[in-house]
Order: structure tokens, then sequence, then C-alpha cells
């Protein structure tokens, strides 16, 4: 979840990208793309078993680039989790489950606290880059933790972003696989 030309929001959005040119070749999972919440998360998640979701948030009780690993149970509303327009992200599963449909009965949240996401910019703070592998590193331990992927993780699976043209490049949505889906 994100928006990329909302400074350090841009940090789930940008954390997808990277993973999904890093594991492409990995069967079985799916990268998805959102900048919206409410009901409109329903569609992203119906019919899976297990959903990680990636987002920015702010405390501002954790330094910038502090992951948070929440569940659903102690979420902290984020913009796109809990919208004056919409459903918050908790109601929205609950409705899901109310009709029928089939919910993840399993989801985490990392959440990366930010301290600017409302500026207009293509950029991320320089205390949140070196969140995008952290984080990255995170996913794959969940995945491995539910047995969803079977790989032995090492440093140099992942690229570190060194560069700002290294990560000018997860702005680009022109690298997107035919599989991800924006919103």
């Amino acid at each position: 979840m994100g928006n990329t030309i909302l400074n350090d929001d841009a940090i789930g959005i940008i954390i997808v990208r990277y993973l999904s040119t890093h594991l492409k070749n990995i069967s079985g999972i799916d990268f998805k793309e959102t900048s919206w919440g409410g009901f409109r998360i329903i569609d992203l998640m119906r019919g899976y078993d297990y959903v990680i979701i990636i987002d920015s948030i702010k405390t501002e009780k954790s330094f910038p680039g502090h992951i948070h690993h929440l569940k659903t149970s102690d979420l902290l509303h984020t913009l796109r989790l809990n919208s004056y327009h919409d459903i918050n992200f908790i109601t929205a599963i609950k409705l899901a489950e109310a009709l029928n449909e089939k919910m993840p009965p399993a989801i985490d949240i990392l959440a990366i606290e930010v301290e600017n996401n409302f500026t207009i910019v293509e950029k991320l703070s320089n205390e949140i880059k070196e969140s995008i592998f952290e984080c990255s590193k995170g996913v794959l331990n969940l995945l491995k933790d539910k047995k969803l992927i079977d790989i032995n993780f090492n440093d140099n699976l992942l690229n570190k972003i060194e560069t700002v043209e290294e990560l000018n490049i997860y702005y680009n949505e022109e690298i997107l696989d035919e599989n991800i889906k924006e919103f």
C-alpha cells in the first residue's frame, strides 16, 4: 500500500516492486499494489489463504525506518486502512466474511515508520531507504515460516539499494511484471 508521489508513503509500493523484481521466478506468490483501503481491499485479498500487507505508518513512537510487525487485532489506523470516505480495514474484512467471501485467515502487516508521508515528491527519505532491504528480508522470513517458500535466505538473494539510480528504477512502472495490479 502507498502512494509513489507522497514522499515516504511510497515505501510499501517500492518494497513490493523490489520484491517482485527479485522473486519473479518463485511460483505461488502474487504481488499487488494499491493506494486504497476500505471496500477495495476486499477485492485484493479475496481468495487468498495468507496476505502480507506492507505500508507506511506514522506513530511518532519509533525511529524512521523501524518496521512494526502488526496483526489485524492490534492494527493502528493509517490513511488507507481507515478512510473518511470508506470503511476501515477491519470492518471491510468482517463485512466480506459476513458476505461469505473467502478472506485470508492469516494476515501480517509490516508497517514502516515514516516522518513525512504528505509532501508531494517522488523520493524516499534517507532513513527509510534501509528499510527496503530489511522489510524484504522480513517478508521472506514470514513466507518461509508459513512454509510458502522453501529457500535458504542469504543477503545475496536481494541486492541492497545503494544509489539514487537504483532506487529510481522502482519508481518506474515499466519494470512491473504483468501479475502486479495497480489500483
